[in-house]
């Protein structure tokens, strides 16, 4: 299942990162997650990388990716992305 906008909106100045984490209710399977950027953009390019996944004993799984701005100028970002099929 596809999702986009989720989470807070978080700004990157070049050369900062920030790793999300998420969780659902049970083992989704594989999930790609990237950033969903936003506008004004000052020139952020946001590479998504470090995609992790813990699974706890009750079967929840929580999902990892950090998000890396590699741009000249910054911008603000949330979440996007979904399960692969």
């Amino acid at each position: 299942m596809a999702f986009n906008n989720v989470g807070p909106l978080t700004f990157l100045a070049p050369g900062q990162s920030v790793t999300w984490s998420y969780t659902y209710g049970g083992d989704r399977g594989t999930q790609f997650a990237s950033a969903d950027v936003k506008t004004p953009n000052q020139g952020a390019v946001h590479l998504a990388d470090q995609q992790r996944k813990a699974k706890d004993n009750n079967g929840n799984a929580t999902y990892f990716v950090t998000i890396h701005n590699q741009g000249v100028g910054g911008c603000f970002h949330n979440l996007q992305g979904g399960g692969m099929s």
